[in-house]
């Protein structure tokens, strides 16, 4: 049984070349490297070359294989172009490995070995955790919830733990540490490309099942991923491809019965990105919700037009620099990842046993625009601080202002928008409204 390990880069060679080198150090006797750069505008590809001759000259088991495209065609894009280099050489499992991710030495075997055991699993994932807070797992495989329509990351900044499950199946597992039998690509077909980025690994995953393969994700499978969940992306195309992308989906997969409520509860979602991005002063970030928004119902897939993509004006209402500014805080509810976040940003400050006159105290909440245990006009406190799951802060008592404002606002976004997006699901569905 062969093994193909496929890298789609974009400007980020060395990053590339960090998981080239764990990869190598992999407790296999043989496999197979396929890379593929996106029109890198950097010095990725000569950093590959360089890293690949070395490897080579160290007499390397296997063949590596660099393949340059003058076009971006999206990590998912670029990911094919590997898959069908793999099959095409002869490989029965293909491990698709993000340009930022480090493998453990036994972590691919056990991949492997897992699926040629269980060949009604047709894709596996490992534990990815965050490479600044190895403790804390990043992810753990994804849920599809077709109840609150959204992807869960499963045990997403959760502590590690030995009580945790040794296997999760699940319904799809990041592209960034993925591996797949060939059979189950011949059956199913190639990532869905149109994606260009995000939401291909989830949707790659939902059509396994649909097809009668298993998906899951194993503990003993460690990888490390080095983003930083309070990494500032420079524009707006995270934001952008994700709202676009979960969009579609819901369109084509929801049951029709389910397409009504479907409908609201996504467009709650865009409404309420729209108002905190609003509320951050960060216009472009506002608009790129609603541009995701209007090219979904208007059918537009693959890569955006240029003007699409923006300057990135989010400030995280202030998260950051809130942090930096203070010496001492007081949190109401322990949350140890969120204390880890926030040393991470002030290493030097103190987290007090009691709240103390002078000293903020931090609030957690699942949404900021949801708060309504408090007067605003009253009770509210410049002392006090919200923090919701998103590390959106309410902070101001114009902050407190612009909430008590969301639900007027909303009821319009609805009136206005829901016709829209039943009107795409019947005409790409055939479904009646």
């Amino acid at each position: 049984m062969s093994l193909g390990i496929v890298i789609s880069n974009h400007n980020m060679g060395h990053k590339t070349v960090e998981c080239l080198s764990s990869v190598f150090g992999s407790a296999l006797d043989s496999f197979r490297v396929f890379i593929v750069d996106m029109a890198s505008s950097d010095d990725s590809v000569p950093v590959m070359e360089k890293h690949i001759k070395e490897r080579i000259k160290e007499h390397f088991n296997g063949q590596i294989r660099l393949t340059c495209r003058n076009e971006d065609l999206g990590s998912c894009g670029g990911l094919n172009i590997g898959i069908r280099q793999a099959l095409d050489a002869g490989c029965d499992y293909i491990c698709c490995l993000g340009e930022a991710v480090t493998v453990e030495p036994a972590a691919l075997g056990i991949m492997m070995r897992f699926m040629q055991s269980h060949p009604q699993v047709g894709m596996t994932g490992a534990k990815v955790y965050h490479k600044h807070m190895p403790h804390y797992i990043q992810q753990f495989g994804i849920a599809v919830d077709f109840k609150n329509f959204r992807a869960n990351t499963l045990y997403a900044d959760c502590a590690d733990s030995p009580d945790l499950p040794s296997e999760v199946y699940c319904d799809a597992v990041s592209a960034c540490a993925m591996m797949v039998s060939a059979s189950a690509i011949r059956a199913v077909g190639m990532m869905p490309d149109d994606n260009f980025l995000y939401w291909d690994d989830t949707e790659w995953g939902f059509l396994m099942k649909q097809a009668g393969f298993e998906v899951a994700a194993l503990a003993d499978a460690k990888m490390y991923h080095s983003a930083n969940p309070m990494r500032r992306c420079d524009n707006t195309k995270v934001n952008y491809y994700l709202t676009r992308n979960c969009l579609n989906f819901f369109m084509k997969y929801t049951h029709p019965e389910k397409c009504m409520k479907m409908s609201i509860v996504l467009l709650r979602s865009i409404f309420e990105s729209f108002y905190l991005h609003r509320m951050g002063q960060a216009h472009n970030m506002a608009q790129s919700d609603l541009t995701a928004l209007n090219d979904a119902i208007y059918g537009l897939r693959g890569i955006a037009p240029a003007s699409r993509i923006l300057a990135n004006d989010e400030n995280g209402l202030g998260f950051v620099n809130f942090f930096e500014e203070h010496e001492a805080v007081y949190m109401e509810d322990d949350d140890p990842f969120l204390e880890q976040v926030i040393r991470q940003i002030n290493p030097d400050i103190r987290f007090l046993q009691l709240p103390q006159k002078d000293a903020v105290t931090i609030v957690r909440c699942k949404s900021i625009l949801g708060i309504k245990d408090f007067d605003y006009q009253l009770d509210f406190s410049d002392e006090v601080v919200y923090i919701d799951k998103n590390y959106r802060m309410l902070a101001t008592r114009e902050d407190a202002k612009l909430v008590k404002d969301y639900e007027a606002g909303l009821q319009l976004f609805l009136y206005a928008m829901q016709p829209a997006v039943l009107r795409r699901i019947s005409e790409t569905r055939g479904i009646e409204f």
